[in-house]
This record gives C-alpha cells, sequence and structure tokens, in this order.
C-alpha cells in the first residue's frame, strides 16, 4: 500500500514539474569572445561550470540576445566566462585506449592531433593550460612560441619477478619532468618542486606559480582550485511506515496486517557540494531520529477445542544515519533534486512483546512474551526520494525499503516507509 501510495504521489509531483513553463538549461551570464581577427566581442556565454572541457560554446551579442550563436574552437580564438579563461589550439591530445578499464601495458605514450579549447590555470612568464577530454583524461600543456606543448605522462603496468613469482607491478612515465625542467630551466631554486611535481592540477599549478616569483614576473591570472562546499541544514516532517512478516511457521506475525504507523521525525544534515558542472552533485549526509508502533492481533484455531489468540505490540525510536548522492536540475527558480543511497537506524528505545492467551475446552492461560525471538539492533534499507528546492527551503517525499527488525533465520520483517519532509539549509 506504501509503495502505491508513493509512486501516485510522485507521478502527480511530477507531472507538475514536466507542465510547467520552467526550464532548466541555459546559464548565460557576462562574457565575452575572441574573433578570429582577435577582437574581443562582449556578451553572454552558457556558463556550465565545466567538469570536462567542452566542445562548443553558446553566445548572445547583445545587440541581438534573441539569437544563440554556436562556437568551435576553430571559430573563436577563445572565450572567458564565469572567472575561466580559454584559448583554441590545434594540439596533441592523449589518445584513448578502451581497455576495459584496466591500466594500459607498455610505456609508449600515444597522441593524436585535435583542435579544442584550453583552460588557463596560470598565465604569467610561463603559462600553465588544461583540458580534460570527454574520456575524463586530464592534459596538460605550456606554450612554446605559437604553439602548445603537451606535457607527456603515463601510468601503465608491467609484469616483474618479486621473490620468484611474476607480479604486476604499476610504473610510471614521468616524461613531463623532463619537459618542465627544459621549459623553467632559468629558475635553478625549483630544482626539488621539479622533481616532486605530480601530474595534477594543483602541483602544477604551484609549480608554475613558484617559476613566476622565482623570475619576479607578477602572475596575470590564475584559476583558483574550487573546492568542495560544506552545507548544513535541519529537516523535520513526519515518517508513514508499512511492516510486514514473511515466514512459514510464525502465523501469528505473518498473517496480520499491522497497517500504517504515522510519526514525526526531525534530523540534521551536511552536504558536500562538488563545484563543478554547476553544482548538481551533492553527498548528503543526514542524522535523524524516526520511529514506528505498531499493534496486531490474531486468532489461531490449532483445533476444535483449541485457540490461540496472540496481541503483539512493536516500537522503536532510532537515530538514522542517511548516506546519498543526490542530483539537481536547475530551473530558473527553483532547483528539482533526485537523491538514493543507504539507511542505518540504530534501535535506541524499543518494545517487541507479545500478549498470548491459549484457550483450551474450559481452561484459560496467558503469559507475555518476546514477539521476535532475535532482534536486529540497526536496521539497513535502501531510500530514493524527489523534492524541489526554492532558496534554503526544501519540500521532499522520500521512500525507504529496509530489512526490518527481525534477525530470525526463518522470519523475515520487511519495513517500508514514506517521509515526507521539509528542510532548511543554511
Amino acid at each position: 500500500m506504501i509503495r502505491i501510495l508513493y509512486v501516485v504521489t510522485f507521478i502527480l509531483f511530477s507531472n507538475q514539474l514536466i507542465n510547467s513553463k520552467l526550464y532548466a538549461q541555459s546559464n548565460f551570464q557576462p562574457g565575452h569572445i575572441v574573433s578570429p581577427f582577435g577582437e574581443k566581442i562582449i556578451g553572454e556565454i552558457d556558463f556550465g561550470n565545466w567538469e570536462k572541457t567542452p566542445d562548443i560554446i553558446k553566445f548572445k551579442h547583445p545587440e541581438n540576445p534573441q539569437k544563440i550563436m554556436v562556437y568551435s574552437s576553430q571559430e573563436i580564438m577563445g572565450f572567458s566566462v564565469g572567472g575561466e579563461q580559454y584559448v583554441s589550439g590545434k594540439v596533441e591530445v592523449f589518445k584513448f585506449v578502451s581497455n576495459e578499464g584496466k591500466i594500459e601495458r607498455g610505456s609508449e605514450i600515444e597522441t593524436t592531433m585535435e583542435s579544442i579549447f584550453l583552460q588557463k590555470l596560470v598565465d604569467g612568464e610561463k603559462t600553465l593550460f588544461y583540458y580534460k577530454s570527454p574520456k575524463s583524461k586530464d592534459n596538460f600543456y605550456f606554450r612554446n612560441g605559437d604553439h602548445f606543448q603537451l606535457l607527456k605522462y603515463k601510468k601503465y603496468a608491467i609484469e616483474r619477478t618479486v621473490e620468484g613469482k611474476s607480479r604486476t607491478v604499476i610504473v610510471e612515465n614521468k616524461f613531463f619532468q623532463g619537459q618542465l625542467t627544459a621549459y623553467l630551466t632559468d629558475c635553478p631554486k625549483l630544482e626539488n618542486e621539479l622533481k616532486n611535481v605530480q601530474y595534477k592540477k594543483e602541483s602544477l599549478r604551484k609549480l608554475f606559480l613558484s617559476y613566476n616569483e622565482c623570475i619576479g614576473k607578477e602572475v596575470e591570472f590564475q584559476k583558483q582550485e574550487e573546492k568542495i562546499k560544506t552545507e548544513f541544514g535541519v529537516l523535520a516532517g513526519v515518517t508513514i511506515t508499512n511492516l510486514n512478516f514473511v515466514g512459514n511457521f510464525h502465523p501469528n506475525l505473518t498473517e496480520v496486517d499491522y497497517g500504517l504507523s504515522i510519526l514525526p521525525t526531525v534530523g540534521t544534515s551536511v552536504d558536500f557540494i562538488l563545484m563543478r558542472n554547476r553544482r548538481k552533485w551533492k553527498f548528503s549526509n543526514e542524522l535523524m531520529i524516526a520511529g514506528y508502533n505498531f499493534s496486531g492481533q490474531h486468532i489461531n484455531y490449532k483445533e476444535s477445542n483449541l485457540e490461540l489468540h496472540s496481541k503483539t505490540d512493536f516500537a522503536t525510536l532510532q537515530i538514522k544515519i542517511n548516506n546519498m548522492v543526490q542530483y539537481n536540475l536547475k530551473y530558473t527558480s527553483f532547483d528539482w533534486f533526485f537523491n538514493g543511497g543507504i539507511s542505518n537506524g540504530l534501535s535506541i528505545l524499543s518494545t517487541n512483546s507479545e500478549f498470548l492467551e491459549t484457550f483450551y475446552f474450559d481452561t484459560e492461560r496467558s503469559e507475555t512474551r518476546i514477539a521476535v525471538p532475535t532482534k536486529r539492533r540497526i536496521e539497513t534499507g535502501f531510500l530514493f526520494g524527489t523534492g524541489i528546492r526554492k532558496g534554503n527551503i526544501s519540500g521532499e517525499i522520500r521512500y525507504e525499503n529496509g530489512n526490518g527488525m527481525s534477525n530470525y533465520p526463518s522470519l523475515l520483517s520487511l519495513t517500508h516507509r514514506l517521509f515526507f519532509l521539509v528542510g532548511f539549509r543554511f
């Protein structure tokens, strides 16, 4: 029942958003392009806060903002938007070799020539450029006269004999260190940095900043490394829980309809926001207080003169830790988000009892006992949900499927939960 309720609510919620006239694809911000003749043209560029370097950009000229122009690296000399600067060039790019996720063998570095946009990381006497391919491979460059020189690097696997046994060892071809030593030769102070530099954004950026400082040249531009942003919040709402038992030897539990438990829930959250791609991805973590409360009755006619009347009570108060991945769709005035992950609920208060009455002819006997013989302390579940956020306030619908309380081999206890939550982010 609770799953049907979730699906119906989700469909109605989705239709409302789909029918909305709001749209979420563009993000035009002030910027400029550089024409093939070196002319700087001011306008607006659709800024994607790109994780991977774009192949094309969309541009609006202020004199005709209704018309969107599309440019590739072969049509303009560069562009600037959102605090990022790009130049065009025909350069060597690491060749993608499909190897089913395995590290390649052999130290040879294969490249291909492509026309691309390169992002400036440091612009000074010596300039560092960056390109991230569609296959998520990092490429770094420096300018050598009118040409861009690829800094070459490769991690590969080789076979070595260790203690008489053949083992696969991962090694590195650090050809780029020799390139940089020759390129930055007029600053002997960098010797140690050059030996230890890694083929990573931050490491190379620091090296080029150190060089420009060493020769006394001011850096005209540097792209600051965007770090993960932390966001805190609180949330509150209600949780609707459905409990089902499955097993062959416990009719006093499996044949009972426990209905729905509706209780309040509160919690806190901390989100780690990935800054690239317009902050669409988050790692969301929550600490919540939630619970459920059920009572059920069952009559078992064992024989014509033997009846077993059972009344079971289950209640729990849990500290729940939710770990989720969240994806956000950016609309003009709000965000529509989806999340999914796992939940672990630690029971801190619980009731697990059965009041059993036995009627045999004229004899009546009663006892109170434990309903579920072996009860787990931590319940684990999978959850997913969707919601909208406007400013710092959010509303969310979330479904959770948990393994319940029973840790008894012949008895499963399945919980299905629906959360209606309102949140506030600081």
